[in-house]
């Protein structure tokens, strides 16, 4: 099968593109790679960075490392690079960065929580729909979400039989002699008897 020759790579000359729509389109096919080539720059030269392109719309676009505002205030000289002012101000807010820090932990710890307990309803409910539903109705995907849910089941009823097959076997510590009956009805056992 012969290949059917195409343009390629080819060396665009450069003018003003006269078609409106192809104009847009390269705009923002060459933005993209401009501010992807700018990310590199900062990052493996640790520059501070800010580009500001107008569409041919005339919508703006921006990027900048560590923030446009920050560059061009820098630029401006309104803002110096980080001083030992700056530091100090920035150690006397540490207590209240980690205890934000830490509410926002104990935050996300209650929602990923909440996340599992309304995974587990979804689930539960998922299955008793499916219960209801011959089995025979029920598609590849179906068939193999009611499987892992009663297998699921199954371990939390073996380890639920475990758990009061060892509170069984295991007798109370603290067990009060004098209220124990015994077996045989014949049997009496006085504890005071103790021979």
């Amino acid at each position: 099968m012969e290949r059917k020759p195409n343009a390629g790579r080819k060396k665009i000359e450069m003018k003003l593109i006269p078609a409106l729509d192809a104009r847009q389109v390269t705009f923002s096919k060459r933005r993209s790679g401009l501010f992807k080539k700018a990310s590199e720059l900062a990052t493996l030269c640790e520059s501070e960075i800010a580009i500001i392109a107008f569409s041919p719309g005339g919508k703006a676009f921006s990027f900048g490392h560590p923030s446009v505002e920050a560059v061009i205030n820098r630029y401006d000289g309104q803002t110096q690079a980080v001083d030992c002012g700056d530091q100090i101000d920035q150690e006397d807010d540490l207590p209240e960065l980690i205890q934000r820090y830490n509410a926002l932990l104990d935050q996300l710890e209650v929602e990923k929580k909440r996340a599992e307990a309304i995974k587990n309803m979804g689930e539960e409910m998922k299955a008793k729909t499916w219960l209801l539903t011959p089995m025979e109705n029920l598609n590849l995907t179906q068939l193999q979400i009611v499987k892992v849910l009663m297998e699921n089941l199954k371990k939390r009823v073996n380890q639920q039989r475990e758990e009061l097959s060892k509170k069984a076997r295991n007798p109370r510590p603290f067990l009060d002699l004098n209220t124990v009956e015994a077996a045989d009805p014949s049997v009496s056992y006085n504890p005071t008897q103790m021979e």
